[in-house]
């Protein structure tokens, strides 16, 4: 289901992108902008709805439900994954099994860096 709710994601995505690209700008030519004869229809009364507008509006719709769906299976993913107090014992597990072996072991580091500059190992 989340694959099929990505991929609707991402064809709506692209059909929107076309659809807005398609639509025919509403002020004319450039001289419009500067106070031409026909900027006047610009801030007037809009005739029906076409078919684009129509498209666009449904597309834009149908991409913000398919955008809060994928946010709320983004939120059930991480609320499922969120087992905090099992993580943190696993964590002072392994810390302290780690102390353990490096009180047993004895070993020594130096601080001088390896001669090709990169960290060595520690012994066991």
């Amino acid at each position: 289901m989340y694959l099929f709710v990505v991929a609707l994601h991402v064809i709506l995505c692209v059909f929107l992108i076309l659809i807005i690209i398609l639509q025919p700008g509403k002020g004319g030519d450039i001289g419009a902008a500067f106070g031409g004869g026909s900027s006047s229809t610009v801030f007037g009364p809009r005739g029906p709805t076409g078919l684009l507008q129509r498209a666009t509006t449904v597309v834009a719709v149908m991409f913000m439900c398919t955008s809060i769906t994928l946010a709320l299976y983004s939120n059930q993913k991480m609320l499922s994954d969120a087992n905090i107090d099992e993580a943190i014992r696993v964590l002072q597990e392994e810390q302290a099994s780690k102390k353990m072996t490096d009180s047993e072991g004895g070993t020594e580091s130096s601080d001088e860096p390896s001669p090709e500059g990169v960290p060595e190992e520690p012994t066991e």
